[in-house]
């Protein structure tokens, strides 16, 4: 701990020596020298005599004082007996924090200085200690100096490697420092020592007074060149001895926090292929195709009847690519109202339309403008919004509502339908052009009555699955049951057997599923319509159908039930009064 004062006490060494003629040592816990006067200083570097008196001091922590060197019982075993030339000395510990870190020494090497040395050796020992006490202090004031310094340095290193911007600001808002997100990714190097004004807007520091320096997630926009940036603002006095003397300004970029909330979903962490389930030859291979396409960029087109899976293969070839760490956006083309739905997929800038935020707002494909957009239900996508899509596609780039500037984008497009889009082709409700630019690898996903050998082990993942969020321990199936789940058709497909299971579960009793509780959802056209049903009885029966094939597919929320009534040309309302008569009739 001594030697990183060495300096320091060289320079004290020669002074001391200079004042009273005596010659200084000053040697670590190691007994090397760190400092030392007259002959001694050419020893500085070198290790002091085993089995001295300064060894003694340093392992007993006492001090010592020597009138007849060579002679007295603390210097017969030293190693430098022989050839000792002191004729006097008096060495004391130097103690840090209740440790001995070294020793002092004053030392005469001739009859004149003993005799001086004799005379006042009570004043030499106090002041030995007072010096020992000295150096331990210097110590002390360099270790905490040191800590701080690299407390500092850590400090700086931390705010600099925050992938947000930080600047400190006095009370007169004149900048004092900025880190190195504010002097390389805004390209504002030289602004310390500045109003803050050269960055923010008159406004926002116009509230800072207003607010007594405290603000808390304000929107602002920053202009740098030609680009602007949109940023949460917040701002945090600093005290000291309770008087405000700064503030810290913190930026954090909107886009990216909007992409980064978007991304946090564990439960599609890591998803890959590994994750759909299925080994029937025709699953595997359409697998094997998706999976062999996933590092590309090319459009895909999954194909399929609705419950297949069309998004759990697109999450897969998303989270096997290059882009798997940068967002997967899904997006349901029919959910959205028609007119939001060109705002919501291509964002606008301010003043676009009346009621909308006077800053304006990003887009879907800007969200995830580098990541996996995955157009659901894109066979409902209107025509007008399909030209400005195939521009996305041809142009990588996309114009928001009310702009004028190309924003440009580096996205996937991976899009899917339930619906036949030659078909819609030929009644001109979906663009040829467009319909060949994303189907430029197409995959047909098969449904669930085609690959009848992956209902048994999609049905025992459900349950297992299920067993842990309903906190159940149901062991597997009754053999009838395996043969009712088998033998049925799934029109709802993968999606419909997930439903039948997690109802089965909820109400199983036992330790396998019994086939009476898969017959309530397992039904058949010859079940539900007898002979003996009238017209208004199969009428409801096959609005149940219906109704539950929708609800499957698009979810029981309000919004899904809202999207439900549109599909069916019916009002909200008479939706909800239909699923309250099949409650109360059972069927």
């Amino acid at each position: 701990m001594i030697e990183k004062i060495q300096s320091e006490l060289q320079e004290i060494a020669e002074t001391i020596k200079a004042i009273v003629n005596i010659d200084i040592t000053i040697m670590d816990k190691n007994l090397k020298r760190i400092a030392g006067t007259g002959k001694l200083k050419n020893k500085i570097g070198s290790r002091g005599p085993e089995n001295s008196v300064f060894q003694k001091c340093i392992d007993t922590g006492k001090s010592y004082f020597i009138s007849n060197p060579v002679n007295c019982e603390e210097c017969l075993s030293c190693e430098t007996n022989d050839n000792c030339k002191e004729k006097a000395e008096v060495c004391f510990p130097i103690i840090i924090e209740g440790k001995v870190e070294g020793v002092i020494g004053m030392i005469a090497f001739s009859e004149k200085q003993k005799s001086i040395f004799l005379k006042k050796q009570e004043s030499y020992k106090d002041f030995d200690n007072r010096l020992s006490e000295l150096i331990s202090s210097r110590v002390k004031e360099n270790t905490i100096s040191n800590r701080l310094k690299y407390k500092s340095v850590e400090l700086l290193t931390v705010i600099d490697s925050v992938d947000e911007g930080i600047i400190i600001i006095g009370k007169n808002n004149i900048i004092l420092s900025v880190n190195e997100y504010i002097r390389k990714e805004l390209g504002k190097g030289n602004i310390v020592g500045k109003n803050i004004e050269i960055i923010l807007p008159a406004f926002i520091v116009n509230k800072f007074k207003e607010k007594n320096y405290k603000l808390q997630e304000e929107e602002v926009n920053i202009k740098v060149g030609e680009v602007k940036y949109k940023f949460i603002l917040s701002l945090v006095p600093i005290y000291m001895d309770e008087k405000m003397v700064s503030a810290v300004i913190t930026l954090k970029d909107f886009n990216k926090l909007q992409r980064s909330v978007l991304k946090i979903s564990g439960k599609w962490d890591n998803y890959g292929f590994d994750e759909l389930i299925g080994h029937s030859p025709n699953f595997m291979q359409v697998k094997n195709q998706a999976k062999h396409i996933a590092k590309g960029s090319a459009p895909v087109l999954l194909l399929g009847e609705s419950g297949t899976g069309k998004e759990l293969f697109a999450r897969a070839i998303h989270g096997e690519s290059d882009r798997k760490n940068e967002l997967f956006l899904p997006i349901n083309c029919g959910a959205i109202p028609e007119n939001l739905i060109e705002s919501e997929l291509f964002g606008y800038d301010k003043g676009a339309f009346t009621g909308a935020n006077p800053n304006g707002k990003i887009g879907k494909f800007e969200t995830a403008k580098n990541g996996t957009i995955f157009l659901d239900e894109i066979g409902d996508l209107p025509l007008h919004l399909q030209v400005k899509l195939l521009r996305v596609l041809e142009e990588k780039s996309i114009v928001r509502v009310g702009g004028i500037k190309p924003i440009e984008i580096d996205c996937r497009i991976i899009a899917a339908t339930n619906k036949n889009l030659i078909e819609k082709i030929k009644k001109k409700e979906f663009r040829e052009d467009l319909f060949y630019r994303l189907s430029v690898i197409p995959i047909n996903i098969p449904p669930l009555r085609e690959r009848r050998g992956d209902i048994i082990e999609l049905a025992t993942y459900f349950l297992n699955r299920f067993n842990k969020i309903y906190g159940k321990s149901i062991k597997g199936f009754t053999q009838c049951s395996k043969d009712m789940l088998l033998n049925y058709s799934f029109p709802g497909n993968v999606r419909e057997l997930q439903n039948i299971i997690e109802y089965a579960i909820n109400f199983e009793q036992g330790d396998l599923i019994e086939e009476k509780l898969l017959e309530k959802r397992i039904t058949t056209n010859k079940d539900n319509i007898s002979e003996e049903a009238g017209l208004k009885e199969m009428v409801a029966i096959y609005e149940k159908e219906v109704i539950n094939k929708l609800i499957n597919h698009y979810g029981d929320s309000t919004e899904a039930k809202k999207n439900i009534a549109k599909k069916l040309k019916i009002s909200t309302a008479t939706l909800y009064r239909k699923l309250e008569e099949m409650n109360k009739k059972g069927i």
